[in-house]
């Protein structure tokens, strides 16, 4: 973890320095599985996200660099650019052992204006050389991280041929600490099954964690009741994708998660937030 004067300003404007706690938005799907619903123009998507005031949005160095006039002047999001692809959750075409890469470099991102860089850590290759590969480039990573001054995010995840992502406690915890071992400045990670469990990763952390959204939930009172025990259970914020912008109304959504992760409100206010905005 960095202590230099850089990392900490630039940390902030991700994370409000007024709560400890930060709402990303991850728009970089496109790399990995191509353009999704709500996310075939960038452009457009962040349009959307702008009146929500998140506290900052992560995108791969093409989208930013084509979406930089959105960001332009005061009181807008923070930047977070992913440094790396892969390709498990492809379907077409499917992927043979599954990749991790490098896409750009720390210095690209500075140079986008970039307030925190983020990387995968995967546990669970084919082979052991493929886990070896990956750690090689998050060192490679973390070290020009702490040389620009620029937090440094490392999303650990288990991965399994046939299941992609899987949420195994015991690996959880092991890349947890992994990913704190080797520096990471903030740890964007699953939800495991209860606070409890969760608590229990936020423990072998040295890192503040960001809890990933994932795939789509079943109902908006299941993703929010998530977002308030991860809070309770220490988490730092949230990385959420799909859960905000293939919602009905992402501004609302945004704004009911902000009930929750900076004034500390409940589920029944953030669902309030809601409805007040669908009787509207």
């Amino acid at each position: 973890m960095s202590t230099s004067a850089g990392t900490k300003l630039r940390q902030s404007r991700i994370i409000n320095p007024d709560t400890g706690k930060g709402i990303i938005v991850a728009i970089d799907h496109g790399l990995f599985i191509g353009p999704l619903a709500g996310v075939e123009t960038p452009g457009t998507t962040i349009d959307k996200l702008l009146p929500g005031m998140p506290d900052a949005i992560q995108m791969t160095p093409g989208t930013t660099r084509a979406t930089l006039d959105r960001f332009h002047g005061k009181n807008k999001p923070g930047l977070v650019v992913r440094l790396d692809a892969t390709n498990i959750w492809r379907k077409k075409p499917a992927p043979k052992e599954g990749y991790y890469t490098p896409v750009a470099s720390v210095k690209d991102a500075i140079q986008l204006g970039a307030d925190a860089v983020v990387t995968f850590l995967f546990a669970g290759y084919e082979t052991d050389a493929q886990e070896a590969e990956n750690l090689q480039a998050l060192q490679r990573i973390g070290a020009d991280a702490r040389d620009f001054g620029i937090p440094f995010i490392v999303e650990p995840l288990a991965i399994e041929k046939g299941a992609n992502v899987v949420r195994d406690f015991e690996i959880m915890k092991l890349i947890i600490r992994m990913a704190s071992e080797i520096g990471a400045d903030l740890i964007k990670a699953d939800f495991p099954e209860n606070k409890r469990q969760f608590e229990e990763l936020v423990g072998v952390a040295s890192a503040p964690i960001l809890v990933r959204g994932g795939p789509k939930m079943d109902s908006d009172e299941d993703m929010l009741q998530m977002v308030r025990d991860a809070i309770d259970g220490g988490a730092a914020g949230i990385v959420f994708g799909r859960n905000v912008w293939q919602h009905g109304n992402p501004t609302q959504i945004l704004k009911a998660l902000a009930e929750i992760i900076h004034l500390n409100g409940s589920v029944k206010k953030a669902l309030a937030i809601l409805s007040s905005s669908s009787k509207g």
